[in-house]
């Protein structure tokens, strides 16, 4: 995971103050000009998919933060392989590298890698099986139908759909009153 998140706070309302300032930079000038930016790079994606974890695997798929980094000409070298074949497991900060290299506004690049590392991780869908009168079941995400709750990993198209549809709502922020 590229950022350190945790519920534990120094003062009550920590994290809801750090939220706020990050809405209101999402809200900005520079933050909408910087998701505009993001939204053009994910719509020119040859191949519409977005991994999680790493700005870019060695096998050419990229993050949200890479894809812009992809369609502006930045985008660095994938990190080297460890001894055993896998990629490395050491955490690249893509926040600041959004920031540095990318002209990001910094409470914007977290918003949108914590979209597509942390929120945009798992599905949640509805598994229909034997159930009991008392057992507990799961009413699924439109609140109709019973069954198991199923949780599975969320695929590359499904995340860049994700993307795409978050980047396209925080635009119409601005436009609220």
């Amino acid at each position: 995971m590229r950022i350190d998140y945790t519920e534990d706070e120094d003062w009550p309302g920590q994290f809801a103050l750090w939220d706020a300032n990050c809405r209101r930079s999402m809200r900005g000038r520079a933050g909408q000009a910087a998701l505009r930016r993001l939204e053009a790079a994910l719509l020119a994606m040859p191949e519409k998919r977005l991994v999680s974890g790493k700005l870019v695997t060695h096998d050419g798929d990229v993050c949200a933060i890479g894809a812009l980094a992809r369609a502006e000409g930045k985008l660095p070298e994938p990190e080297p392989l460890d001894a055993f074949g896998d990629e490395s497991d050491d955490v690249d900060d893509t926040a600041e590298f959004a920031e540095a290299s990318l002209s990001f506004p910094r409470l914007v690049a977290w918003k949108v890698v914590a979209q597509n590392d942390l929120m945009n991780d798992t599905v949640w869908e509805l598994g229909y099986g034997p159930l009991g009168p008392h057992e507990a079941c799961y009413r699924g995400p439109d609140g109709k139908g019973y069954g198991i709750a199923v949780v599975r990993d969320m695929t590359p198209e499904e995340r860049y759909q994700r993307m795409l549809t978050w980047v396209r709502n925080a635009l119409r922020l601005q436009e609220q009153p």
